[in-house]
């Protein structure tokens, strides 16, 4: 999740429908630029190569959520349309193994929709799968010439990712296709 406050103006953003690298590309009405979530920046339009700003987000049930925030509001069903709000639209894709356009790139689809925990630093990437980091709980290892921490609270699902100082870390959950068309020489995190 991102801050929609950027140089000092609040931007309004959509869903595109276009697609960069097989990952879904934000615009902002108000300049129309094209944004990547993976990329945490504009890449066409006026806007190109700013960045935009993370925000502190989970991705959790709907249970844990309630039961650590009891008074959060939901958006009403009621939208004015017919629309069935209780099914999903994109069920169907994730039962799939393989990802967008699988039959271009060939070859085994295994892991390819797979949930990781992306992390940049420099030049280096790596994907921590969000499974494992569930079933551990933390994870300590070297990226670039980094020292990193990954830590995964089960009753919040929080996910925190720091350097050996304890700086918090920018990190993206993805698939694991997505990731690596991003990230062609990122390794997996395997689990010892």
């Amino acid at each position: 999740m991102y801050s929609r406050k950027i140089k000092g103006k609040v931007l309004t953003f959509g869903v595109s429908g276009l697609l960069y690298k097989t990952n879904v590309l934000m615009y902002d009405r108000q300049t129309e630029s094209l944004w990547s979530q993976v990329k945490r920046q504009a890449v066409t339009g006026p806007m190109t190569g700013t960045k935009l700003r993370k925000l502190p987000s989970t991705l959790t049930t709907w249970k844990k959520w309630k039961k650590r925030y009891p008074r959060t509001e939901v958006l009403s069903l009621d939208t004015g349309f017919t629309r069935d709000y209780s099914r999903d639209p994109y069920e169907n894709y994730y039962k799939r193994k393989e990802g967008f356009f699988a039959f271009l790139r060939g070859g085994p689809v295994k892991d390819e929709k797979r949930l990781v925990v992306g992390v940049t630093i420099d030049s280096a990437a790596k994907a921590y799968p969000v499974d494992v980091l569930r079933k551990l709980g933390a994870v300590t290892d070297r990226l670039g010439n980094e020292k990193i921490s990954l830590i995964y609270d089960r009753r919040s699902d929080a996910l925190t990712v720091t350097d050996a100082k304890g700086r918090e870390i920018p990190h993206i959950i993805v698939f694991w296709f997505v990731w690596k068309d991003f990230n062609p020489k990122s390794e997996m995190f395997e689990s010892p």
